[in-house]
């Protein structure tokens, strides 16, 4: 959905029709600026909350020195790092909305 809108809205700007209503485009893309801020805040908290879990995993791993929780571990690893490139995703989305925004103003 994000990648789709992405392009559609680069395209728009890139034909610069005069027909467009410049101030509609602005306020839908105001709208999708606001839901991939709230999406990048739920991520952000959720892999902080994963970060914090895979810490004490590799703590009890070291402190105890139990490599079955290695088990557990490895796959909370995993899934932390789909969090980082995930939210890379979202936060580079982000600041491109935010530019795109600033090129749609210049149209109005």
């Amino acid at each position: 959905m994000l990648r789709e809108y992405d392009r559609k809205i680069k395209r728009l700007l890139d034909s610069k029709r005069a027909d467009t209503d410049w101030k509609e485009i602005f306020k839908t893309h105001q709208e999708m600026v606001s839901i991939i801020r709230h999406e990048r805040l739920l991520h952000l908290l959720v892999m902080l909350t994963v970060a914090i879990i895979v810490t004490i995993v590799f703590a009890l791993i070291i402190v105890f020195e139990k490599t079955i929780l290695l088990l557990l571990g490895i796959p909370l690893f995993a899934l932390f790092i789909g969090y980082i490139i995930h939210y890379r995703f979202l936060e580079n989305t982000t600041q491109n909305w935010h530019k795109l925004s600033m090129e749609i103003k210049k149209n109005i």
